[in-house]
C-alpha cells in the first residue's frame, strides 16, 4: 500500500514541476471555499491512479462527495491533493500531499489509520508510516524530539484566525515558545514534529479540518510523539471534512503538558 501512496504522490510532484498549469487559475468558487484548478488536477491524478489500482477505495477528499471506485470497498483513503494551496497559487514552495488509508469500517482518527503518507512537492521529501511499524523520513527511521521546557521548544504554530488569548500566553508569557515557524501547511507543520524538525505543532481555536492532519497525526503517533485537543483529549472521530479541529502535537508528554498548561493559563 505505502508503494501505491508513494507512486500517487510521485505523479502528483511531477504535475507541479513541470509547471503545465496556471497557479492562478479558479476551478470554481463559492462564499465558503475557492478550488484552485492545480487542486482539483491533483486530486484527479490520485482519483484515477486509486481506481486503476484494483484495490477497492471509499475517498474522502475536500474537493468532491466521497465516492467508492468499488461496490465493496475493503479501505478508506482521505486525500488532501495538495495541502498549502495559497502557497502554491503565491508561488512560495512548501506544499505537500497527504494520504491516509484506514480499514473501512475503523473510526477515522490518527490511531486507527493503517498507512500514512505526507510528502513535500517541492524537495521530495517524504515522510510515511504503517501502523505498528514506527514512521520513516526518507527511508530512515523518524525520532522524536525530547526537548520539555517552553524556553527551548521550537514550535510550528498556526495564527490563521485562532484563539488570540491562547497565542498571547504562548507567545509573550514567560517562560514563552523560543522559537516559532509557520510553513503555510499544517500537513507539513504537523508531520515535522515526528522527525524532531519541530518540537511540537499547535493549532487551536477549531478550525483544521482531518485532511490537513490525519496522516501526518498518524505518522507522529508511530514515532513515538503525542497528538490531542486543546483539552488534552484523544482527538474525536472525523465523520466529514466540514468538521474542525483542535491540535496539540508533541514530540514527548511533559512538553505536551507544558504547552497544555500554558495554553489554559491563557
Amino acid at each position: 500500500m505505502l508503494e501505491l501512496l508513494e507512486q500517487l504522490f510521485r505523479q502528483v510532484r511531477a504535475y507541479t514541476q513541470a509547471e503545465r498549469y496556471d497557479r492562478k487559475q479558479v476551478y470554481s468558487h463559492s462564499s465558503k471555499h475557492t478550488t484552485m484548478q492545480f487542486d482539483r488536477d491533483a486530486e484527479d491524478l490520485i482519483i484515477n491512479g486509486l481506481a486503476e489500482s484494483g484495490q477497492g477505495f471509499e475517498i474522502i477528499t475536500e474537493e468532491r462527495p466521497t465516492f467508492a471506485t468499488t461496490e465493496h470497498p475493503q479501505y478508506r483513503i482521505v486525500v488532501d491533493p495538495i495541502d498549502g494551496s495559497t502557497n502554491v497559487e503565491r508561488g512560495i514552495t512548501t506544499a505537500a500531499v497527504a494520504l491516509a488509508v484506514l480499514p473501512i469500517d475503523a473510526p477515522v482518527t490518527p490511531e486507527h489509520v493503517q498507512w500514512a503518507l505526507v510528502g513535500e512537492l517541492f524537495t521530495g521529501t517524504v515522510f510515511e508510516a504503517q501502523k505498528g511499524g514506527g514512521a520513516f523520513r526518507n527511508g530512515r527511521r523518524c525520532q522524536v524530539s525530547h526537548t520539555s521546557n517552553l524556553k527551548d521548544c521550537v514550535a510550528g504554530l498556526n495564527l490563521d484566525g485562532r484563539n488570540g488569548d491562547a497565542l498571547r500566553a504562548l507567545l509573550t508569557e514567560s517562560p514563552r515558545l523560543g522559537v516559532v515557524r509557520r510553513s503555510g501547511s499544517s500537513a507539513i507543520d504537523s508531520v515535522y514534529v515526528a522527525s524532531g524538525t519541530y518540537d511540537a505543532y499547535i493549532d487551536i481555536g477549531d478550525e483544521i479540518t482531518g485532511e490537513s492532519f490525519l496522516a501526518s497525526a498518524n505518522i507522529v503517533l508511530e514515532a513515538g510523539g503525542i497528538v490531542t485537543d486543546h483539552e488534552g483529549q484523544p482527538l474525536r472521530p472525523i465523520t466529514s471534512l466540514n468538521d474542525k479541529f483542535s491540535l496539540v502535537i508533541a514530540g514527548n508528554k511533559k512538553l505536551h503538558q507544558n504547552i497544555l498548561a500554558r495554553i489554559h493559563k491563557g
